[in-house]
């Protein structure tokens, strides 16, 4: 007898639950995503960077060109390859 009605409040009120919970909630489950995204982004660039040797910054062009420089003083490179070189780590 009240069966159609009793089965239609029971399919229903889940899809109901989830709707108010994703209004309640969605905007905080979109920033916790957006925020794993650029931490993970982050992770991703440092650890680039970690395997390339490269500390950062003019830091890393500094060191670039000490070794150079050490190259060339110890005559492994030629004045004309230095300055090649140096070109290529200061233009980036």
């Amino acid at each position: 007898m009240d069966y159609p009605l009793w089965t239609a409040l029971v399919v229903v009120l889940p899809f109901l639950g989830c709707f108010v919970y994703l209004i309640a909630r969605g905007k905080g489950m979109g920033q916790r995503t957006l925020d794993r995204a650029r931490r993970n982004e982050r992770e991703f660039q440092e650890h680039v960077r970690a395997a390339a040797g490269v500390s950062g910054g003019t830091t890393g062009h500094a060191e670039e060109l000490s070794k150079l420089a050490d190259l060339k003083n110890h005559g492994d490179i030629t004045a004309a390859e230095y300055e090649r070189a140096k070109e290529k780590v200061l233009v980036g």
